[in-house]
């Protein structure tokens, strides 16, 4: 079956960016771009308006979505947000931290619906853990493009290990499996 999983764990974090994977030859990448390679400390509040930390995540991988609620972006975050978060042969354990991070401050004439409507769907059980930044700090310390939607992986120690940019494009199982076999040597991971 190739690699071992602590082979393959420890060639990722020796080389880190670009690593071929054990599983159906998954690719582990972060694209070019400046993306900060930690998650780092936030303070962002649900649409109940509970406030939440990076200490909640703490230890745990964590899955991210960085999203703006708007037309555009609304679909491709649902559609992701189900199957990683809802859908039994896709999603993650519950042992996996999952949070979709809404970038309020793109939201412009859609604002008050959006929060509207994040606020009537959300359930303080949601997977994913809906985030709002409301200023926009807090999602452009990641340097996403304008109006996209985006997936970063952290590791238990809240460090990126990979991106997904292309949602929309990509085959969407491809996808999935890749985002699974990543998680999954993430979570073996001391």
């Amino acid at each position: 079956m190739g690699l071992s999983t602590a082979i393959y764990s420890a060639l990722i974090l020796s080389f880190g960016l670009s690593v071929l994977a054990e599983a159906d030859s998954i690719q582990v990448t972060l694209p070019s771009g400046d993306y900060p390679h930690m998650l780092g400390a936030y303070d962002l509040t649900d649409p109940a308006g509970a406030t939440h930390t990076e200490r909640e995540v703490a230890k745990k991988v964590c899955i991210v979505i960085f999203s703006v609620p708007d037309m555009d972006q609304g679909d491709l975050q649902q559609t992701w947000s189900d199957l990683l978060g809802n859908k039994p042969e896709t999603k993650m354990p519950d042992t996996v931290a999952f949070l979709l991070i809404e970038d309020i401050s793109q939201a412009g004439f859609f604002k008050d619906m959006a929060l509207d409507g994040m606020k009537k769907q959300f359930t303080p059980q949601s997977r994913p853990m809906v985030l709002m930044d409301q200023d926009g700090s807090f999602s452009k310390k990641f340097a996403l493009p304008a109006d996209s939607t985006e997936i970063f992986i952290y590791d238990k120690k809240g460090v990126l290990r990979d991106v997904e940019t292309k949602l929309g494009e990509d085959d969407q199982d491809a996808t999935v499996a890749r985002i699974k076999a990543i998680t999954q040597i993430l979570q073996a991971e001391q």
